[in-house]
């Protein structure tokens, strides 16, 4: 059973691993320096403003997914959405792993692979890292490109607005999807007949 210090400490190294891989990216497949993946874009105020209402827009849409939609009854299947509904962390532990993973994992994907496989092969690899391709069901082909389009969005955000932007509206989804798994419990509840109504023969 995991712990809560040990998504933290998890949270930590993932990120540590997204900035290395990141510099070897940069160093063998870029022709500028790292610094070089923030010059694009609007100002920085315009990118965070841009970038927090995307996550905001983006989190109001998938939560009412996940918790007013039959999709919500096959949140259990994907181990960390049922981890981190069963995890308790405090508000600080919430922003924490919000920020670890909105610029590790922006800075790796949209700022160092997206210049060079582009937006869809980036984003393709993103939800196939997370897990979420699963294709039991119906719903779980919903439900992963449902996060397909999510990851594309914020790739389309990184090409229009830069990856500050990026990096924000992946940060205050993630904050708002904690904050809404610590106040509401687990959407899926006990298994009826007609859940595996809809399974792929």
């Amino acid at each position: 059973m995991a712990t809560r210090s040990g998504l933290l400490l998890l949270s930590l190294v993932s990120a540590v691993i997204y900035v290395s891989l990141t510099l070897v990216i940069v160093h063998y497949f870029h022709d500028e320096p790292l610094a070089s993946l923030f010059d694009h874009g609007l100002a920085t105020p315009m990118q965070l403003l841009a970038g927090a209402v995307f996550g905001t827009l983006a989190a109001a849409g998938i939560s009412f997914v996940i918790w007013r939609t039959p999709i919500s009854e096959i949140l259990k299947d994907y181990g960390i959405v049922e981890l981190i509904m069963q995890m308790r962390f405090t508000r600080f532990d919430r922003i924490q792993i919000s920020l670890f993973a909105g610029v590790g994992e922006e800075l790796l994907f949209r700022g160092a692979m997206q210049p060079v496989l582009g937006i869809w092969l980036t984003s393709l690899i993103f939800v196939g890292i997370h897990g979420y391709f699963k294709f039991r069901s119906t719903r779980h082909i919903l439900f992963g490109l449902m996060m397909l389009a999510l990851s594309v969005g914020l790739g389309l955000l990184y090409e229009w607005a830069g990856l500050i932007a990026a990096m924000t509206a992946h940060a205050v989804y993630d904050f708002i999807m904690l904050e809404l798994t610590h106040r509401f419990p687990a959407p899926w509840g006990q298994e009826t007949p007609e859940e595996s109504s809809d399974e792929i023969l």
